[in-house]
């Protein structure tokens, strides 16, 4: 096995983009980049719906709530 399945983790490469622009948007947020935080919120938004109804596509979904909640409360 090759790949991203072949090194124990069971997404295809774009599963992974909904966590890094989630993890990209708290970084800028923490930096007081509120635009910048906005824009990768909405590009994991974006790319949200390759992710299934399992854990960790909750685990992403509830963060991205959780980041736009803080978001809308900065403004």
């Amino acid at each position: 096995m090759s790949g991203w399945r072949g090194a124990g983790v069971p997404l295809s490469v774009a599963g992974l983009y909904p966590s890094l622009h989630l993890n990209l948007s708290e970084c800028y947020r923490k930096l007081g980049d509120l635009d910048g935080a906005r824009e990768h919120l909405q590009r994991a938004r974006d790319e949200i719906h390759v992710l299934g109804d399992d854990d960790y596509g909750r685990l992403i979904k509830d963060g991205l709530e959780r980041i736009a909640k803080q978001l809308d409360e900065a403004t």
